[in-house]
């Protein structure tokens, strides 16, 4: 068991950010303790919703209680996600700095979530520019979607051969993209990419798919590296519970991970060497 430190979104209903990454790694028998950017009553995409952005200073005065109580070191990842403005990038950006001097092992992974197609950047762009420069470059593991890879890079990502190329040029080691486009319009591709190797998982392209797989991927693919297994391996892991917890969620407008569990209780995912097109 690990422990993991999460700065996201946390909200009322449902199962995105910070909530989706809590309950995965939760299931996953490891230790997640959430500090909130924002707290929501529900993913913003619904009819209404409410909440409020958490003050930098509330965010610093709990770390320090919690540094105090000599917790702190028992920290074995970072996550840094969701963002709401440059003074929580600015946070992040000393929280894996802080956390780091505790524990140097500690792993930093950056989930950048900005945004997606079709509607453009969930934050401003201020926000944005703060994450590519500011956490980007400091992370050991980066979780984008495809939007949010051609937006950080400046490079198309469309197909795994220019996606491969753009998360080449990005700093963290391990890159995993999820939703690029595969060989037809029925699939979409995630793409793992560290200094090395290449491969992806092929799923198939889903029509009003519920808020979270994006924020549940990358934590169940966290999970899976802090238990030892190879960055291979997790992803296989990874995208077969995704694809499980979507399947049983079908027609739901949430991600149904405790009303339908079984989503956990899944074999891995077919890995392969992706195409080169």
């Amino acid at each position: 068991m690990s422990t993991v430190l999460c700065l996201s979104s946390q909200v009322a209903r449902g199962f995105v950010g910070g909530s989706a990454t809590r309950i995965a790694l939760q299931r996953m028998q490891h230790e997640c303790w959430l500090l909130p950017t924002v707290i929501l009553s529900n993913h913003p995409a619904h009819a209404r919703f409410a909440g409020e952005q958490v003050p930098i200073g509330r965010l610093r005065a709990m770390l320090e209680a919690m540094d105090a109580n000599g917790w702190l070191e028992e920290v074995d990842a970072v996550v840094a996600g969701y963002m709401p403005s440059p003074e929580h990038v600015g946070f992040a950006g000393q929280l894996f700095e802080f956390v780091g001097k505790r524990n140097p092992e500690v792993l930093r992974v950056c989930d950048p979530i900005l945004g997606d197609d079709p509607g453009g950047l969930y934050i401003d762009d201020d926000s944005a520019n703060a994450v590519r420069e500011e956490l980007v470059p400091s992370a050991d593991i980066l979780t984008p979607n495809r939007f949010e890879l051609e937006w950080l890079t400046g490079s198309a990502a469309k197909r795994t051969k220019t996606a491969t190329a753009a998360a080449r040029d990005l700093a963290p080691r391990t890159v995993l993209v999820t939703s690029v486009t595969g060989t037809d319009v029925g699939s979409l591709v995630n793409l793992l990419v560290d200094e090395k190797t290449v491969t992806a998982t092929t799923v198939p392209r889903r029509k009003d798919a519920p808020h979270g797989s994006g924020d549940l991927m990358s934590a169940l693919f966290l999970g899976e590296v802090l238990n030892g297994r190879s960055t291979q391996d997790a992803l296989g892991a990874a995208t077969g519970r995704v694809q499980a917890a979507l399947e049983l969620s079908g027609g739901s407008d949430e991600l149904r991970l405790v009303t339908a569990p079984d989503w956990f209780e899944t074999e891995p995912w077919p890995v392969e060497t992706p195409q080169s097109k």
